[in-house]
């Protein structure tokens, strides 16, 4: 009879594996990211330590990794597997949360071999099938209003395909990606120009802004980093229609900026790509 139990439970361990090779969420209904509302992490079943797996989490928009959004903007989540050799075949799950309640942030558009399942009442994005590559990107736009800083949890699995959790390594985020709100500053007031364009994007040197407002208006023009602090600035005087506006930014260093138009009661943002 004990020969029986154990023969069960083997079958059963093997038909657990061959499911979870279509996402936890999916097939257990289980957070597994090692986050706040987790459930412990993808080595809660992939427990042999194998591969001795790494990884990261890197928001990109336009090619450039980020460390802020815009309310509404797109940017690609890209997850980042690494392992010694052996590993065959990977997988992930992932979830972005804000604010004090870990409220759901922005959402993900599944791309193939991945898939949204709904958990605690929040989106997470996971494999749907084992992937061979070691990264996966998943299109992800921010909330359509300022949220605060959004966190971003994942785990990961390096796994030998041996139909079988034995023999695999997992890793999750000690330390969550967090993009800051870029758009806090301002969300209060109404827009300042009805078209505000920033060319070339991304930039090497000198930057064009096409300003277009319809009544004169004295605005200051400023240069943000990714920690929000101003490196550059410009008091001009606005005429109604197109303005033509350029900046030298060539001694700045490579990364993301933001260009405010203000003039106190109203405001226009843009985020740039410096090369």
């Amino acid at each position: 009879m004990r020969a029986i139990y154990m023969l069960f439970f083997v079958l059963s361990c093997g038909i657990l594996f061959l499911g979870n090779s279509s996402g936890p969420g999916a097939v257990q209904g289980k957070d597994r990211t090692g986050g706040p509302l987790a459930e412990g992490f993808c080595g809660n079943c992939h427990a042999a330590g194998a591969f001795s797996p790494t990884m990261t989490l890197e928001l990109l928009q336009n090619g450039t990794v980020v460390n802020g959004y815009e309310a509404g903007q797109s940017y690609t989540m890209r997850v980042t597997v690494n392992a010694q050799s052996g590993a065959q075949v990977y997988g992930f799950q992932a979830v972005a949360l804000a604010g004090a309640g870990n409220d759901q942030a922005g959402s993900f558009s599944p791309v193939a071999g991945t898939q949204l399942t709904t958990l605690n009442g929040r989106d997470y994005i996971e494999h749907s099938q084992r992937s061979n590559s070691n990264v996966f990107e998943i299109p992800w736009t921010a909330p359509s209003t300022s949220a605060g800083e959004v966190k971003f949890y994942a785990a990961t699995v390096a796994a030998n395909n041996a139909n079988g959790s034995g023999g695999d390594g997992a890793v999750f985020l000690t330390s969550p990606t967090v993009l800051s709100d870029l758009t806090v500053n301002t969300r209060e007031l109404p827009a300042l120009a009805t078209r505000l364009n920033a060319f070339p994007n991304p930039v090497i040197d000198q930057l064009n802004l096409q300003v277009e407002v319809e009544a004169t208006s004295d605005a200051m023009v400023r240069i943000y980093n990714m920690l929000g602090q101003p490196v550059q600035q410009e008091k001009i005087v606005l005429a109604p229609g197109t303005n033509n506006l350029s900046y030298d930014l060539s001694k700045l260093v490579a990364g993301q900026y933001t260009v405010e138009i203000s003039n106190g009661t109203a405001a226009s943002r843009t985020m740039v790509f410096k090369q």
